[in-house]
């Protein structure tokens, strides 16, 4: 009982360990939940806490450190680096433990990213409010890409002028503001997707068999239907200004549009396994939509349009022709 007890905490230390490492290899950084995922699965939930709040503190304490030897004061970019990862950590703990109340792992994620997205909108929203907050935005964002030119080797030399930086600045914003609540639901649905890959058996009859209840589709389609409406009156000079709200609609927007995408996606998959297409050919389509989903340009517009065209039309086209065995 006593190794067993070391060899608990052994791996509580391990996971937390590499979850912190993770956090700061940059790219590596999309893996930073799944040792505490891997805890999870082979220890229990007790030493999952332990570890997630373990790497909670050692992600401050890191952060803290850094600006510390530094010499450089808080910033607004320095409370994303710490919020952003403390944000994901509790999620994907809500997402765990709401496990054992024997919800569908869609319904989870849907609910905490809900949650998640209520609270920063409302954060948002009340910094939004302070008169200096554009001006700390604005200097995050000349921070970031002064580092992106130190690190590209340019140095302190700018590429664009002033007006172009300005430019790119605005976009940069509006796109995070009608995408970031996406982000979230995308990384924990993808750490789901990592964890399963052990499993490839029950994971493959799950994503086959995945398929959204009926009355899903109105929100797809009201979410979508007043972007379209916006988009039309604006285009044909009216006034429809949505003000902060059109944000909450458009992050609405793009995580219904990445469900009915998810459900197209088994769409596909169903279809290539009753047609009894040789794996190979399988796994070459799936590697195909990923990357057309990951490429900027034509086919990726295609592939995000497609899929959810595709559940929607199952709505009166079974293509799976038979009865769905999971409805997440």
């Amino acid at each position: 009982m006593a190794s067993d007890g070391r060899r608990g905490w052994g791996a509580t230390a391990l996971a937390t360990a590499l979850a912190v490492v993770f956090l700061q290899l940059s790219v590596l950084g999309i893996f930073f939940l799944l040792p505490l995922q891997w805890l999870y699965r082979r220890r229990g939930a007790s030493l999952f806490l332990v570890a997630a709040l373990a790497t909670a503190l050692g992600t401050g304490a890191v952060e803290v450190v850094v600006l510390t030897l530094s010499h450089s004061s808080w910033s607004l970019l320095d409370t994303a680096k710490m919020g952003v990862p403390l944000l994901l950590i509790a999620g994907w703990v809500l997402i765990v433990l709401l496990e054992k109340s024997g919800w569908r792992f869609l319904y989870r994620l849907l609910g905490v990213t809900a949650v998640t997205a209520a609270l920063l909108f409302v954060v948002i929203g009340q910094a939004a409010a302070q008169p200096d907050f554009g001006q700390k935005l604005e200097g995050a964002f000349n921070q970031v890409w002064n580092q992106a030119l130190q690190t590209s080797g340019l140095g302190a030399q700018d590429a664009f002028g002033q007006v172009e930086k300005k430019a790119l600045f605005e976009l940069i914003k509006e796109t995070f503001l009608g995408s970031f609540v996406l982000v979230f639901f995308l990384f924990w649905g993808f750490t789901e997707w990592l964890s399963r890959a052990f499993t490839p058996a029950r994971w493959a009859r799950t994503w086959r068999d995945f398929s959204v209840p009926t009355q899903g589709v109105w929100l797809l389609l009201g979410f979508w239907g007043v972007i379209l409406l916006q988009a039309v009156a604006v285009r044909f000079g009216a006034k429809w200004d949505l003000g902060f709200t059109q944000y909450v609609v458009l992050n609405a927007a793009w995580v219904a549009l990445a469900v009915y995408a998810m459900e197209g996606w088994g769409i596909v998959q169903a279809l290539m396994e009753r047609w009894n297409w040789p794996r190979f050919v399988q796994a070459v389509v799936r590697t195909t939509l990923v990357v057309f989903v990951l490429m900027p340009g034509p086919t990726q517009i295609v592939v995000m349009i497609g899929l959810p065209v595709l559940a929607v039309l199952e709505l009166w086209v079974n293509f799976r022709k038979r009865e769905q065995g999971v409805r997440e």
